[in-house]
């Protein structure tokens, strides 16, 4: 180590990561999806939900089921208890 100004060693800065949630980890994700999870992930560790913004109009999606089947018997309130059992 005779060769480190250790005046140099004293004015390095501590490196702060950007997650609250600390420690980090590598994973393999599917590239197509890697900047959407990536997203997903910011929002998880600012406290925020991601999906409450992301969650789909109820109406739209029973319009999307009965025009995809004419026969659905669906009502809103069908559709309102599924995204509630999907999101909570």
């Amino acid at each position: 180590m005779s060769n480190i100004n250790s005046n140099s060693l004293a004015n390095l800065k501590h490196f702060e990561g950007k997650w609250k949630h600390g420690v980090t980890k590598s994973i393999r994700v599917p590239v197509a999806l890697a900047d959407e999870i990536l997203a997903i992930a910011h929002k998880l560790d600012k406290g925020v939900s991601p999906v409450s913004s992301d969650t789909p109009d109820v109406a739209d999606l029973l319009n999307q089921l009965k025009s995809q089947n004419k026969k659905s018997k669906a009502t809103l309130s069908d559709v309102e208890a599924l995204l509630s059992l999907i999101f909570t």
